[in-house]
């Protein structure tokens, strides 16, 4: 399938908004962190009760409701930045975008799906939701696996995770004005990374924070800002591989060319 007329028009309105509107990327930059911590949140809270009911499935629970919100950020255009190394990269390949421009975008929208997070992570720890939230819950749990990895199981993990996402992105794009096919294209596949625990960089801002807001830092070993940035940074670059160049960079290379044509008999 070529997808290249399909994401050719992502990426040109990513680039323009970048490049001329900043505020309005940096805004949408923004809601995408909010949509994740709130749906986050939501699934936290409910794999916590699950698992309390049946040990083991929680986890599955957490998975099909985290897909949703990528959904969200698709239809309601929020700029992710686990997505947006797809497009770069694809853009950049395919010379619709300079490297260096496409890199600094993804490192821009980065930080603003950080502030998105770190917000509203901050206030929904204060909600009544959370006031039952402990070290024992499933939030915590999530928690203690991401703080004992090693760099290279989260760099590793990070490429599998993005590699996932950007599956259910291209589906999505592909799926056009059809939101039934989004859907379905997003929550069938989304959770895979979910449930097998890969690290993506944004999701992974979220579960930090929520944790650090609404359980408390001294809860954890190795709860640390050094320990938290080379979690996160290792995350990130495997990210970046994964999405942008196994996914953006081989799709931008299978897309290159005319077409083949079949011929009839």
């Amino acid at each position: 399938m070529n997808f290249d007329s399909t994401l050719a028009e992502s990426i040109g309105f990513k680039a323009y908004l970048f490049n001329n509107e900043l505020p309005k990327f940096a805004v949408r930059s923004m809601l995408a962190g909010l949509f994740l911590t709130i749906i986050t949140a939501f699934a936290a809270v409910a794999a916590t009760a699950v698992e309390a009911e049946a040990p083991g499935f929680g986890k599955f629970v957490f998975a099909a409701i985290f897909a949703t919100a990528l959904y969200v950020m698709v239809v309601l255009g929020a700029e992710l930045a686990t997505g947006n190394m797809m497009f770069a990269t694809y853009g950049s390949t395919t010379k619709r975008l300079g490297w260096l421009n496409g890199f600094v975008l993804v490192v821009v929208c980065t930080l603003f799906n950080l502030l998105g997070v770190l917000l509203t992570a901050y206030f929904i720890t204060k909600s009544t939701a959370f006031e039952a939230v402990d070290p024992e819950n499933f939030l915590a749990g999530l928690t203690n696996v991401k703080l004992a990895k090693d760099p290279w199981h989260l760099f590793l993990e990070g490429i599998f995770a993005n590699i996932v996402v950007n599956i259910g992105i291209l589906m999505a794009v592909q799926a056009g004005k059809d939101y039934t096919a989004k859907l379905l294209a997003i929550v069938l596949v989304i959770p895979a990374f979910a449930a097998m625990g890969y690290e993506h960089s944004i999701a992974s801002f979220v579960i930090f924070s929520l944790s650090g807001y609404g359980i408390g830092p001294e809860h954890f070993e190795g709860f640390t800002l050094v320990n938290g940035l080379s979690n996160w940074l290792f995350v990130w670059l495997g990210n970046y591989v994964g999405g942008g160049l196994l996914m953006g960079g081989v799709y931008a290379w299978l897309n290159k060319g005319a077409a083949p044509k079949v011929r009839s008999n």
